[in-house]
């Protein structure tokens, strides 16, 4: 994969290396469960979950929030449901820039998952199922897989460009043994998935029902052998009804309730997991540290209602639009992503390098300037000011190369291989 080479002109070479490098976009995901979206059942009716004002209530969520893809759990069934959100909550007004991934549905299942995603700056390539474990048994709900490509503005196509993998999975519900053993066979098989494929920078996206990090099939997604997903919120316990987990508590917005569950914020079941290359930054797609929030849960709210006393985590009409649409919040996280801009100028046309730098380049430093090659934790690993001077050798990574030269300093975010 190629990462790009990009320049920042700077006073000092410390606040350089302190306050990191400029990204070429930073995107948000979201995931939210939508509460038996246009799925009628005998708790949930047109009176007490009425579609149309949960498709406002979502418009002003996604307006307030600005996500860039979102996955969206508890659809009903019917395919024209997907057109309905996208047509009444995201493209509205003027904004035309959303679209949906195809309707998929395992045959039997009342719900569904939908992934919206803005198509200015995303294209799909793959759209696959998990509808099956090992055993060729039925999972409770269909797991959608969608491998998704940067839309780079430098760039004609897909090829070379960020790539990613949205899986959006609604696991089987409930606290018992047998809800929590067909978690971790839906756990097992996304994670036969990941083995049998070869794809990298994977997100795992939805409900996933799980009350501890003790699960089986929640360490089964982040223990594994094979592959693990990593959890940007770094949270290990059991989350259910406990209170020093209370600012990732996603359900329930409410106390009581018909359709709704009641109970007030005391579990974490929706997530956004990623695969250890989303958090390491290995291939020009990056978690951006902190950016995991429950959205509307402003940690004070433990066993009680979003809207209760105060909230000002968001606005008032966010906050009612959470509570009426449903009984889960949203969550959303923040990635930057790389594009290729081989060609920016720096007024030096000694820095148009190749990408990535092969092992032992050589330099054509013509005016001597001094070059630093320096680690993402700042350190320095070498430094040159000859005329035709030589990369060393370094592990293959990302690294970032300074070159100091009258009074100023250019730096490039490269890949060495």
């Amino acid at each position: 994969m190629k990462i790009r080479v990009k320049f920042l002109k700077v006073l000092f070479l410390s606040a350089l290396v302190t306050s990191g490098f400029a990204q070429d976009r930073t995107v948000r995901f979201m995931t939210y469960n939508i509460l038996n979206y246009r799925n009628t059942t005998s708790y949930c009716t047109g009176s007490n979950n009425n579609s149309a004002n949960k498709e406002d209530a979502l418009k002003t969520i996604v307006q307030a929030v600005e996500p860039d893809l979102v996955v969206l759990n508890e659809i009903g069934s019917n395919p024209n449901n997907l057109t309905y959100l996208l047509n009444n909550s995201f493209n509205t007004g003027t904004t035309t820039h959303w679209s949906m991934a195809q309707h998929t549905h395992n045959g039997f299942s009342s719900l569904v998952n939908g992934v919206a995603y803005r198509n200015d700056l995303f294209g799909i390539t793959n759209h696959w199922t998990i509808t099956k474990d090992a055993n060729n048994t039925n999972l409770t709900r269909l797991i959608d897989v969608v491998r998704f490509y940067y839309k780079d503005a430098l760039l004609q196509g897909n090829s070379d460009t960020a790539t990613f993998v949205v899986i959006a999975a609604h696991f089987k519900a409930g606290n018992t043994s047998s809800d929590e053993s067909a978690r971790a066979i839906e756990a097992q098989a996304i994670i036969d998935w990941v083995d049998a494929h070869n794809e990298d920078n994977i997100i795992l996206m939805g409900d996933l029902n799980t009350y501890s990090s003790n699960e089986t099939g929640f360490q089964t997604l982040v223990a594994g052998n094979t592959f693990r997903f990593e959890d940007p919120a770094t949270s290990i316990g059991n989350w259910h009804n406990n209170s020093s987990y209370a600012s990732l508590h996603t359900q329930s917005t409410r106390t009581s309730g018909t359709c709704h569950s009641g109970g007030g914020l005391d579990d974490r079941f929706d997530m956004i997991l990623c695969s250890e290359s989303l958090t390491e930054g290995d291939e020009r797609i990056t978690y951006a540290p902190n950016t995991y929030i429950v959205v509307g849960n402003d940690g004070n709210h433990f066993n009680n209602a979003v809207n209760s006393g105060t909230n000002y985590s968001v606005g008032s009409a966010t906050l009612s639009a959470l509570y009426l649409l449903s009984d889960h919040l949203p969550v959303i996280a923040d990635f930057d992503l790389e594009g290729q801009s081989l060609s920016i100028a720096t007024n030096d046309p000694h820095w148009t390098l190749p990408n990535p730098l092969p092992q032992s380049f050589v330099f054509e430093n013509d005016n001597q300037a001094t070059l630093k090659l320096y680690s993402f934790a700042g350190q320095l690993l070498w430094s040159s000011n000859e005329k035709n001077t030589m990369l060393p050798i370094v592990s293959s990574g990302v690294y970032v190369l300074i070159k100091e030269s009258d009074n100023t300093v250019s730096s490039a975010r490269i890949s060495i291989q």
